[in-house]
């Protein structure tokens, strides 16, 4: 056994002596009150308390639990003369609630979560400990109605010291609905796995909380002999039994828990598809919001299909790094509610599984990087295609224009010059082939009907210049990103160029849909089939195009049967 938990032990053992020396002190002054219920307020609150500083070392709940416990019975021991103790008693009776508002609001990780929350502790501490320290100064020698000797004071005087109980009391009207609202607000804000650990020692505070709220009332009437205050001061007592039961309960479920890491041992004995791997965490830990980062080279942080997402915060409580050999893997991103150190258990379980996945998720990220980058090549090659027709359109295009429009005004002065007629009509014939050559050069390049007007009106332009009759079908005419609007358009311009050359047909079809965040794109033909990507047709460069977005390209094409090409371009 550790020193702790010696330590432990013999506190232990004088908690059983401060309780029952306690009892017994009441019961010798012949206290008319419930000593069992009174010994099982303060017990259990030390017992927890002791439990607490066992399970949870650091956390304040534990040395909370034992203060609240021990102070009360310091009003028992006021019978056994020591001058000390009802000072003592005094400072306890008005300021204890502090710490049971105290407890209930740092549950279960110790730490409060609001600024709300503070601000109600704080003024629940400020306003309770007040009055203590007014009622302390000003405590009569002795105290009415009560043979206990009471340590002298240098203001005793009787008036103010009722008047402390009695703005106590008052105070409790405008601190309990406070309280019951930060309650309310950090109900409404939890996780569910946070609402459903902590949802019976909320019930317990709440009714508690409420019950100090009546008890109050009947303190500021004269409620002497009233049964119906007796029970409410009993119905405190049993709800501030059940606070620290409920706290022990959480501890033990948390046993519970740690019982799954086990079980998540077992499960990983076997190999599980990667995608299982945070589920079989997310089931060990019961959190169905648990994922699972990985670090990378570079430092780096991926999603288990190798996507990049924002660093972990080391220092939130809802991340738990996970480390093999002194080399950090990951990060397990799980709600706040769950007890850091299951948590750590559990990613020390799944070590060799986490480094494993974290391999995979390596590979994906470099997959993803090459997907990036050729998307980033063919958008640069399609804007370096549209510069250039830009060029050639707004440029040498617009000159050969213009030197037409001159041989026209050159040719009307002309008439009366033999032959020049002839050579002018030579040189403008010329001029309309290099003119039309050129727009051929730029619409291949890229075409502006296509940053223009969009997909649709490319492809029905495409459509019409063919040599055959085409079928254009288009689902929903709506604007794409500009890399998936010039890829289908590739695709499509590929297609019917290898059907004019190749096919032999007598008709075609093209048809573009939208379905499951895809663009659906198709061209059939009724000509000799038999195409193959690698012969020369130019299909491999569309398939390179079409994986750079994502995107697949499929060929079908039996000899004597026609040929069928389907692509699938992401573009959600």
């Amino acid at each position: 056994m550790t020193r702790r938990r010696w330590l432990l032990v013999a506190g232990g053992v004088l908690a059983v002596a401060w309780v029952l020396g306690a009892e017994w002190e009441s019961i010798r002054a012949g206290v008319q009150e419930n000593h069992l219920l009174d010994a099982l307020v303060g017990g259990t609150f030390i017992a927890a308390g002791l439990i607490a500083i066992d399970r949870r070392p650091g956390n304040v709940i534990g040395p909370l639990m034992l203060t609240f416990g021990v102070c009360e019975y310091f009003g028992n021991w006021t019978h056994s003369g020591l001058p000390l103790f009802p000072t003592l008693f005094v400072i306890n009776d008005l300021a204890s609630a502090a710490l049971l508002a105290h407890i209930a609001l740092a549950y279960p990780t110790g730490h409060l979560r609001s600024r709300f929350d503070r601000a109600v502790l704080i003024l629940t501490y400020v306003s309770l400990l007040g009055t203590a320290l007014v009622a302390v100064l000003t405590m009569p020698l002795p105290r009415p109605g009560c043979d206990c000797p009471w340590t002298p004071h240098i203001f005793p005087i009787p008036s103010l010291f009722d008047d402390a109980y009695d703005l106590n009391g008052l105070l409790a009207f405008a601190l309990v609905p406070l309280f019951l609202v930060a309650v309310a607000m950090r109900f409404r804000q939890a996780s569910r796995a946070e609402r459903r650990a902590l949802l019976p020692l909320w019930i317990a505070v709440t009714l508690l909380a409420i019950t100090y709220l009546l008890s109050a009332f009947a303190s500021s009437h004269d409620t002497t002999g009233d049964p119906f205050a007796y029970l409410l001061w009993e119905l405190r007592g049993v709800m501030a039994v059940a606070v620290p039961i409920l706290f022990v309960w959480g501890l033990l479920s948390e046993r519970l828990a740690r019982s799954a890491v086990g079980d998540l041992v077992v499960e990983l004995d076997r190999a599980l598809p990667p995608e299982d791997l945070e589920a079989a965490l997310a089931r060990a830990l019961r959190d169905p919001s648990l994922r699972i980062a990985y670090v990378i080279e570079g430092g780096r942080w991926v999603d288990r299909d190798g996507r990049i997402v924002p660093t972990p915060s080391s220092d939130s409580l809802n991340v738990t790094l996970v480390e093999r050999d002194a080399e950090l893997l990951a990060a397990l991103i799980h709600d706040p509610a769950i007890e850091s150190g299951l948590v750590q258990a559990a990613g020390v379980a799944a070590g060799m599984a986490i480094a494993n996945e974290r391999l995979r998720a390596e590979v994906r990220a470099q997959l993803e990087e090459v997907r990036a980058s050729r998307r980033r090549i063919v958008e640069a090659g399609d804007e370096a295609r549209r510069r250039v027709e830009r060029d050639l359109h707004d440029g040498a295009q617009q000159r050969l224009v213009g030197l037409s429009l001159g041989l026209r005004m050159l040719e009307e002065r002309s008439r009366d010059v033999p032959g020049a007629t002839t050579d002018i009509e030579a040189l403008q014939t010329e001029l309309r082939g290099a003119l039309q050559e050129l727009r051929e050069l730029a619409r291949g390049l890229h075409p502006q009907i296509l940053t223009e007007e969009g997909l649709g009106a490319a492809i029905e332009s495409l459509a019409e210049r063919s040599p055959i009759p085409v079928r254009v079908t288009i689902d929903r005419e709506e604007r794409l990103p500009a890399p998936v609007e010039a890829t289908a358009y590739f695709v499509v311009a590929e297609a019917l160029t290898n059907v004019s050359k190749y096919a032999h047909a007598s008709s075609a079809a093209v048809a573009v849909a939208r379905a499951n965040g895809s663009l659906l794109v198709d061209v059939s033909d009724d000509g000799v089939g038999g195409a193959e990507p690698g012969n020369g047709s130019g299909l491999l460069g569309l398939e390179d195009r079409v994986a750079a977005l994502g995107g697949t390209l499929d060929l079908e094409s039996p000899a004597g049967r026609g040929t069928h090409l389907h692509a699938e371009i992401p573009c959600a």
